[in-house]
């Protein structure tokens, strides 16, 4: 929400009546789905391919979880009439963002095997929202490593390692990185391959991609979840030359002051990289 907890407070004080407007949601990612849009689904039968033919591409398939996550972001907004002594008022914009996931666990043979729905949490992540989905159902699945594990890499898959030492660094003078940002501002940053949102990348974390070898771009969002002035959140792109059995490190740096929050991304050689990643976890 934007802070307008001290008018209200005032207001409050002063006893006065608040009166909420009812709030208009709009959808800014992903869309909305109807009871009817997922009636077409039967566990055991529908594959996941019909899953995307008739839902289009998901929000993110977490391969490792075999989850298809189709999420919705949603803004609210409305006003909240504040009404005084002597029957005057004053109105305050009110703005926040709600969240949902919709979950279609898959089995080896790419056939669904359980889905549901469910509202997000503010910070979570779509893997530890599907994660935490997936436990209230008693739904076993893979959960993030708790400690840093090299894995192989194939002639068909090659491996990024993108990690995130610190939370924000900052740009103003003398100021130091921070070991995390309070308020809870930073909880998050997203990972798109090629527009595609292949991980979600906290601080003191890393998220493992495999591609097939070839060139690729690599765009980090920071974090714009929850946040009053998502417009001063910037964007920042590698691009990737990835060769056959090859295990690359990416380390993602967000920078905040001089009135912009900016990802900054930088290729690191194998013996520098595995000395700062091996103290980090898998993203969750």
């Amino acid at each position: 929400m934007k802070p307008y907890f001290l008018l209200i407070t005032s207001m409050f004080l002063a006893s006065c009546a608040i009166i909420p407007v009812p709030v208009e949601r709009v959808a800014v990612d992903g869309r909305r789905f109807t009871e009817s849009d997922l009636d077409f689904i039967q566990s055991g039968t529908t594959t996941g391919s019909e899953i995307i033919a008739n839902l289009g591409k998901p929000t993110i398939r977490l391969s490792v979880q075999n989850i298809l996550v189709y999420g919705l972001r949603q803004v609210e907004s409305g006003t909240v009439w504040f009404i005084g002594a002597g029957l005057s008022g004053v109105g305050g914009l009110v703005e926040g963002e709600s969240k949902e996931g919709v979950y279609f666990v898959l089995d080896d043979g790419n056939v669904v095997t359980d889905w549901g729905r469910a509202p997000v949490k503010r910070g979570e992540t779509w893997l530890s929202a599907a994660a935490e989905w997936a436990g209230s159902k008693a739904i076993k699945v893979p959960k993030a490593r708790g400690r840093f594990e090299l894995d192989t890499p194939t002639r068909e898959q090659s491996l990024i390692y993108f990690y995130r030492p610190r939370d924000y660094q900052y740009l103003l003078p003398l100021v130091p990185s921070a070991k995390k940002l309070p308020l809870e501002l930073a909880n998050y940053a997203d990972i798109l391959q090629d527009s595609n949102l292949v991980g979600q990348i906290r601080w003191q974390s890393y998220v493992a991609v495999r591609v097939t070898p070839g060139a690729y771009n690599f765009t980090v969002n920071a974090d714009t979840d929850y946040v009053v002035n998502p417009e001063i959140y910037q964007s920042a792109t590698i691009r990737l030359d990835i060769a056959p059995e090859t295990v690359t490190f990416v380390e993602v740096g967000i920078k905040a002051g001089l009135g912009k929050i900016e990802p900054i991304l930088v290729e690191k050689i194998h013996s520098k990289a595995i000395k700062v990643i091996e103290g980090l976890r898998e993203s969750w």
